[in-house]
């Protein structure tokens, strides 16, 4: 997995704001001390990137930028811990999903004992997308949907993120 998450109980201070271009949308993390305490994907407008960064956020865009140019690279990143007990479990199966692999809502349920629909609460509810990821759970009869979405921008970003996997490259 490229992401090694390390979670972390709480982070406080200046919340940064990082918007980053990616080969999959405009990614922007919402950083406090040294975790990145949440992630989404910019869909609208185009923005100005800073060039001002701070030694924290230049770390984490190198990092990024690691992960787009070699994806066995492992990245290590800090995570706030949120969420219930069972979106915490959702998430760290989708953790073990193997990069570059899919599974279903249904399947990831038996797994761990629940429904297809909790499950795809609680991907819906991920907070950090790319980082957990949801992209990688599919429907029965397709791709399912992502960030709560079925058609849309949303949905290019997951195959965008799927097609990277599958091929190293978009």
């Amino acid at each position: 997995m490229p992401f090694k998450i390390k979670w972390v109980e709480s982070c406080s201070g200046v919340e940064e704001v990082l918007k980053i271009p990616t080969l999959a949308g405009k990614l922007i993390l919402h950083s406090q001390q040294d975790g990145v305490v949440k992630a989404d994907w910019e869909i609208g407008e185009d923005f100005d990137q800073s060039s001002d960064f701070s030694e924290h956020e230049l770390n984490i865009l190198q990092q990024l930028n690691m992960y787009w140019l070699n994806r066995d690279k492992s990245i290590n990143i800090k995570l706030l811990k949120q969420g219930s007990n069972y979106r915490n479990q959702v998430w760290a199966e989708l953790c073990n999903i193997p990069f570059g692999e899919t599974i279903t809502y249904s399947a990831l349920a038996r797994k761990i004992g629940s429904a297809a629909r909790a499950v795809g609460n609680a991907c819906r509810d991920n907070p950090y997308p790319l980082f957990i990821p949801c992209h990688r759970v599919v429907s029965v009869t397709g791709l399912g949907g992502y960030n709560g979405q079925t058609k849309g921008r949303y949905m290019a970003i997951k195959c965008k993120l799927l097609e990277f996997e599958a091929a190293g490259k978009i």
